[in-house]
């Protein structure tokens, strides 16, 4: 099932996604369920926004192992679908990179790998924007500016890694290509792994979100590139690069 965040009139609603309308849901389906209110908006018409602000926090995976390697970044990093990707005065080279990005959906503390995903709403797209000149200072700092996690375009609650690569543009040069279920970040076993280490050592709340690690090595962007990421079965996250005069 696919679940869509957007704004409408004014008003910012949940959706599921049917073919080109969204089917509207009474309230954010995390909480309240699937219940529909019985009607159906153009997909056209609507501002898709980011599909979760993390309430507490975003865990991005910088290695895997045993006991996988992360940093926090804050939830103000968020923003969605076509949104702006600021480039801040205090860095010289932003890099990008596409990831898969897990969504909790329910609260999560000590669970084990089998229970793991029982605790997962869905997935999404990442770009996962850094200032890499600053990496080798504070990675809170280079992964932390706002801007610097567009989500979407949608969750999809029934993640498939057989059937999912993941592609990365840049305006129009490809620089990832990932098959994801030829990579280890990104299988069940994975997954689940993540989750209950996360769970180990704080508890994981209702839309907070997990990046579950580069893929590839990421691209430098400037000033007026249009960044493309995309899962096969969740879609394309499009948001352009701007550096303020």
């Amino acid at each position: 099932m696919k679940i869509a965040r957007y704004s409408y009139q004014g008003a910012i609603a949940f959706g599921i996604v049917d073919d080109d309308e969204l089917v509207v849901l009474t309230s954010d389906p995390m909480f309240a369920g699937f219940d529909t209110t019985g009607d159906r908006v153009a997909l056209a018409d609507v501002k898709l926004l980011a599909p979760v602000i993390p309430r507490s926090k975003i865990v991005a995976v910088q290695a895997l192992g045993a006991e996988p390697d992360f940093v926090l970044r804050p939830n103000t990093a968020v923003v969605g679908p076509n949104d702006a990707i600021v480039l801040p005065a205090a860095s010289e080279r932003v890099e990008v990179d596409g990831q898969l990005a897990i969504i909790i959906g329910k609260i999560a503390k000590n669970v084990t790998a089998a229970d793991a995903l029982s605790r997962v709403f869905g997935y999404t797209v990442a770009t996962v924007v850094t200032a890499a000149d600053l990496a080798g200072i504070s990675a809170t700092r280079a992964g932390g500016f706002d801007t610097f996690l567009p989500l979407g375009p949608i969750i999809e609650t029934e993640f498939d890694d057989a059937a999912t690569p993941l592609r990365g543009l840049i305006n129009d040069e490809e620089f990832q290509a990932v098959d994801l279920d030829e990579h280890d970040a990104t299988t069940e076993n994975t997954i689940a792994a993540l989750v209950a280490f996360a769970s180990s050592v704080f508890t994981l709340l209702p839309g907070d979100v997990i990046l579950t690690g580069a893929l590839e090595a990421p691209a430098a962007v400037v000033d007026g590139d249009t960044v493309t990421m995309s899962i096969a079965g969740i879609g394309a996250l499009v948001n352009p690069a701007v550096r303020p005069v």
